[in-house]
């Protein structure tokens, strides 16, 4: 499921919100809007939470989601392509 995320740039520590769909199995690249930066956010050190949801009656679903803080750290890319390593 999209939702609205906040990243922080590595490079000019600039806060911009993005549409994304985050999921643990994989590494978002994004550019920064205002300095145009190549970022990489590596949402891996975050564990899931369990979240309970109810419908209509006695119906519950239970689902995982990450347990990501407010602002989303950014790093630098690594040089071999990969998303992993850099400042941060």
């Amino acid at each position: 499921m999209k939702k609205r995320f906040t990243f922080q740039c590595w490079n000019c520590k600039k806060t911009y919100t993005l549409f994304k769909e985050i999921t643990k199995e994989q590494v978002i690249i994004v550019a920064c809007p205002y300095c145009g930066k190549e970022a990489v956010f590596d949402p891996n050190p975050y564990p899931p939470k369990k979240v309970v949801l109810r419908g209509e009656g006695d119906t519950e679903q239970e689902i995982e989601e990450l347990d990501l803080p407010d602002i989303l750290p950014t790093h630098l890319p690594s040089p071999l392509g990969r998303g992993a390593g850099g400042e941060g």
